[in-house]
């Protein structure tokens, strides 16, 4: 009867060692995959707000662009360029 209870509680020992083991892997891989997410969430913010303070362009097209503010040393235009009819005073030099 000893021989009997000392083999169930092996059993049960190596049943509750490997349900430890894939708890555990369950738990990292869901760490894991949280992480990721979380690194391409705030890539995503990283790239939506981004700032340029001096850059330089040799080609550029552009369908449809809406600027609230624009200061550039030179500009050429190649097509029309139109621009809105408000109170503000339009100059180009």
């Amino acid at each position: 009867m000893n021989e009997q209870t000392s083999s169930e509680r092996r059993r049960l020992t190596g049943v509750a060692i490997f349900a430890t083991a894939v708890g555990a892997c369950a738990v990292g891989a869901f760490a894991i995959g949280a992480l990721a997410i979380g690194a391409l969430a705030i890539r995503r913010l990283t790239v939506q707000s981004i700032r340029l303070e001096r850059a330089e362009i040799k080609s550029l097209r552009v369908q449809d662009l809406t600027v609230t503010q624009l200061r550039a040393a030179e500009v050429m235009v190649t097509d029309t360029l139109k621009l809105p009819e408000s109170g503000v005073d339009h100059k180009a030099s």
